[in-house]
């Protein structure tokens, strides 16, 4: 089976999309490149396959594999007390990371990770999807996008260029804490949030400590956590130094 996406051949080049409420301008011909690119690239396990492209009837159709389990946020809400066990969790965030490391090794930062552009398959591998936020990775873009939960305090500020690169490190780390405490961290990065405050004055441990959570939040995870969840993009890790964090080289 596979999953068809047409895209109006005359159609603008960019897209409105609506996110919580929000209008966000997509571009769909960078996410044509995208998708392009990383399928000349032999694609990768934790991507979303584009098997063939064509013109027909003035559209462009997208052919891509069909994940049958659907978005890693609907597996999450179908498991027992929307909780998963530690040994999926961990598994899902590997396969994610190493999704990721493909995708800016190819050139681009995806701006828009989050559970629900995670899809899953029949043999539960998860593959990242949607690329229509995507940037070059050396881009210095000022634009607000992503997602409520997700999207980092520099991108939420939106008064300054950011690394996106960056960007995709935090919304990776929210994805950490979710898979691994089923909760959120933060509704949003802002000063109108009860929990990034605290997180922002004491710090992610204490934050753990407060809500109890240790029992699902070892101590090389918080510690890779508190990397990745820095709210300073300039001393916040890479994804490089993710992949070699021992929390992560322990699991692979």
């Amino acid at each position: 089976q596979v999953v068809i996406k047409k895209i109006d051949q005359g159609a603008s080049a960019s897209r409105k999309t609506v996110q919580r409420q929000r209008v966000v301008l997509e571009d769909t011909r960078f996410e044509q490149f995208v998708n392009k690119t990383l399928h000349e690239e032999g694609g990768h396990p934790n991507v979303l396959t584009m098997q063939t492209m064509f013109a027909a009837d003035g559209y462009d159709h997208f052919v891509f594999e069909y994940c049958n389990r659907g978005a890693l946020f609907d597996v999450m809400e179908d498991a027992t007390d929307k909780q998963l066990d530690v040994m999926h969790a961990e598994r899902y965030f590997l396969q994610i990371l190493t999704g990721l490391k493909f995708i800016h090794a190819a050139g681009f930062a995806h701006r828009d990770l989050s559970l629900e552009n995670v899809l899953v398959d029949s043999s539960d591998t998860c593959k990242i999807c949607d690329f229509g936020l995507a940037v070059d990775i050396n881009s210095r873009p000022i634009d607000r996008v992503g997602k409520p939960y997700y999207i980092a305090p520099e991108v939420f500020d939106n008064v300054a260029p950011y690394d996106p690169s960056k960007a995709d490190v935090w919304s990776l780390g929210i994805i950490l804490f979710l898979l691994l405490t089923g909760v959120p961290l933060v509704n949003l990065p802002s000063k109108m949030d009860e929990s990034y405050m605290f997180l922002s004055r004491f710090g992610l441990k204490k934050l753990i400590q407060g809500w109890e959570l240790e029992d699902f939040v070892s101590d090389d995870a918080a510690n890779l956590l508190e990397k990745m969840l820095c709210i300073n993009p300039n001393q916040r890790c890479t994804l490089q130094e993710v992949a070699q964090h021992p929390y992560v080289l322990r699991r692979t």
